[in-house]
């Protein structure tokens, strides 16, 4: 009979995973170059204004001068510097990205965890939400939130993605949670919580929802990503951010006509290829937290 409190328990299991996560990032290649990527990028985004030659809305040279000199990426049609407004569109790459996340799972971690527990008309009523909404394109509904937010300016795109996109990825993380739930109530430590009189919300917060987390780590880079593209197909389509703020998704919409993209490759190149790689690191962490947090595959690989 193991004779552990449920408090020695939870605090080994959460430990143990921690120290697995760790041991991830140093056995994967994928996960490592993945986040090298994105931690230049935050980088980028964090020191801006000391990196950036130019200011994003700065007129530093003549009209569509090309990499070189002065101007590591070339000028645009109005003279800003590509390389800076390169540099300062991490930050609104980075905040739509960070914001639809957390967003997603405020909510629907939260949600997995009720239904899970409570179970009954609870459970069933939620369900049926989220399967609505699961449903639901994550782009049409960025297109119109971004139309009936435009009285906001900027934080139109920012609020429309981010709510787009943490709507249609909460089902994904309420049903990840949900079936982890449904496992973890009915281990001996839980139990052994409940017999020795802790209330619910004392379970919920202190064995339950620690041990949920890591099931939920493989989904956030595909929502940063799925928030990244969205919010470039909402530019392309002329919804996006307004000049002159810098954003790589408006610059390649900018020069999106056959003629510009002759002429002046790089005013595409270089905010497109940002965009790939801030996309591309993402999935390479995703794609190797999958492998390790998802059994099924797990088991597959003999891990």
């Amino acid at each position: 009979m193991d004779l552990r409190t449920p408090e020695k328990i939870s605090s080994f299991d959460l430990k143990r995973r921690i120290l697995h996560l760790f041991s991830v990032f140093r056995e994967n290649k994928s996960l490592s170059v993945g986040i090298f990527i994105l931690t230049v990028i935050i980088f980028m985004a964090l020191f801006a204004d000391w990196i950036a030659p130019y200011g994003y809305a700065e007129r530093a040279g003549g009209r569509y001068d090309p990499p070189g000199g002065d101007h590591l990426f070339g000028t645009s049609l109005l003279g800003y510097d590509v390389f800076s407004r390169v540099i300062y569109g991490s930050q609104v790459a980075l905040i739509i990205a960070f914001s639809g996340t957390i967003l997603a799972l405020s909510v629907g971690v939260p949600l997995g965890i009720i239904s899970g527990y409570f179970g009954g008309k609870i459970d069933r009523l939620l369900t049926l939400i989220a399967d609505s909404i699961y449903s639901f394109p994550s782009l049409l509904l960025a297109i119109t939130l971004s139309i009936y937010l435009s009285v906001f300016g900027i934080l139109k795109v920012v609020a429309a993605v981010a709510v787009a996109v943490s709507v249609v990825y909460i089902p994904t993380y309420f049903r990840v949670v949900r079936g982890q739930v449904l496992q973890i109530k009915e281990e001996g430590y839980v139990r052994a919580a409940r017999s020795m009189g802790a209330g619910r919300f004392t379970i919920l917060i202190r064995y339950v929802a620690p041990n949920v987390l890591a099931s939920t780590i493989a989904i956030i880079p595909f929502n940063m990503t799925d928030a990244i593209l969205t919010n470039a197909a909402l530019a392309f389509l002329g919804l996006g951010i307004t000049p002159p703020t810098a954003d790589w998704g408006y610059d390649v919409y900018d020069a999106k006509t056959l003629v510009k993209i002759r002429a002046y490759p790089w005013l595409i190149l270089f905010p497109g290829l940002m965009i790939f790689l801030l996309s591309f690191s993402l999935s390479l962490i995703g794609d190797a937290l999958n492998d390790k947090f998802n059994p099924i595959i797990s088991q597959k690989n003999g891990k």
